[in-house]
């Protein structure tokens, strides 16, 4: 029997979230997703001076996601599941670890390194075989998080009223950075399903519950939290809404979020920073109070209050050929951020970091075609859209993706 796209991500995502019990003559489930994936970018645009040049970067394999699973029922109300990671495919670290106890479908403890419930996608993101597309929303994207993706205590449930039935999760961790004794985040997220999921309305949020700093230092890459690397406190909150509609084979989707820092930046990381990673005149102003004057902690602008803001709308359409099945989809986002940089390595966005403004704009079109319901085949192209230098530029992205789900 053939599996249409919507049974088979519920399938999956039912499994991924651990959601429905392990029979008892299994008791430990192995499972995952994997992938290959191969990537070229043409014509980027780059500052010279006053001139852009174009560069076309070499093609890039790679290997995002390595996920083994593993699931077990201890009893009725008692479970635990791990998420063994291996991106890249080298070193397995655990992603996730937790366990939980479920007295009922309205009411569930989860303790453990869990991801949290934010939104559409952030704990189906590694199952990247069950959705349409091959990169994540922006907010969601490696280089730069609006927020972490895991925590450490979570109580969730679901309750069945009126046409549909409304879920809820409340959570809370360590925050986003190093050492941070006083803060109490507190992450939500809240959503409506009508009849069976053919409508979703939701809302997820975060406080990071006083001043924070971020998990990575200058130098040490983009961050794995929303706090960027040059921040010596950072107390900052998200809203985030975001709507789903599945009719016949189309699914629709749109989430938009804000996050609002107010920040104050560590002046010897801003200095480290300005030397080092190849600022634009609008972000040495932004950084420096007298952007022509010597690089010094002195000279440093320490408010780094700012606002972020990302959005998307995606959508994509399964129909059935006698070779499999077949999936067009497409997906638009905007980013803004105007504190970021843009070298990787010091903690930067290429995207938003290399524009004038901190924006930029992605066109995504592709589509999916799946041979059997365990193996998902991928091409899409992106064109990037940004201010360079007062003027409007962009560039392509090509994408190939081939995953595989093993043990549904």
């Amino acid at each position: 029997m053939r599996l249409s796209l919507r049974t088979f991500i519920l399938a999956a995502c039912s499994s991924a979230l651990a959601a429905a019990p392990v029979a008892a003559q299994d008791p430990v489930s192995v499972y995952g997703y994997f992938s290959t994936r191969l990537e070229k970018s043409f014509g980027v645009p780059a500052a010279d001076g006053t001139a852009i040049v174009k560069e076309t970067s070499p093609r890039e394999f790679g290997y995002p996601f390595v996920n083994v699973m593993l699931q077990s029922q201890l009893s009725p109300r008692f479970k635990v599941f791990a998420n063994l990671n291996g991106a890249g495919a080298g070193v397995l670290d655990v992603r996730n670890i937790w366990g939980e106890w479920s007295p009922s479908a309205k009411f569930n403890v989860r303790v453990g390194k869990s991801y949290r419930k934010f939104g559409l996608y952030n704990e189906v993101l590694d199952a990247v075989p069950t959705y349409y597309g091959i990169e994540p929303p922006e907010a969601f994207d490696s280089d730069h998080l609006l927020i972490s993706r895991t925590t450490a205590l979570m109580v969730h449930g679901q309750v069945a009223t009126g046409p549909g039935r409304f879920n809820y999760s409340f959570s809370t961790d360590n925050g986003e950075g190093q050492d941070v004794e006083t803060t109490m985040p507190i992450g939500y997220d809240a959503n409506y399903q009508f009849g069976t999921g053919q409508l979703t309305l939701g809302l997820s949020g975060y406080t990071s519950g006083g001043g924070t700093n971020g998990d990575k230092s200058v130098g040490e890459g983009s961050p794995r939290s929303g706090v960027l690397p040059w921040m010596a406190d950072d107390d900052f909150s998200i809203v985030n809404l975001y709507a789903e509609s599945k009719v016949g084979a189309l699914t629709l989707q749109a989430e938009w979020a804000r996050a609002t820092h107010t920040a104050t930046r560590d002046a010897d990381a801003i200095v480290e920073v300005v030397n080092g990673a190849g600022l634009n005149d609008r972000q040495r102003a932004r950084f420096l109070i007298d952007p022509l004057a010597p690089v010094n902690v002195g000279n440093v602008r320490t408010d780094g209050s700012y606002d972020v803001t990302a959005w998307y709308v995606r959508g994509g359409y399964s129909f059935f050929t006698e070779k499999g099945e077949i999936g067009p989809y497409f997906q638009y986002d905007h980013y803004s951020n105007p504190e970021t940089i843009a070298k990787k390595s010091f903690g930067g966005d290429a995207e938003a970091g290399e524009s004038d403004d901190g924006v930029f704009s992605k066109i995504t079109i592709g589509t999916l075609f799946r041979p059997i319901p365990n193996v998902a085949l991928k091409i899409d192209s992106s064109l990037f859209q940004y201010q360079l230098l007062g003027r409007s530029v962009s560039f392509h992205e090509i994408r190939l993706d081939l995953s595989y789900a093993f043990g549904l």
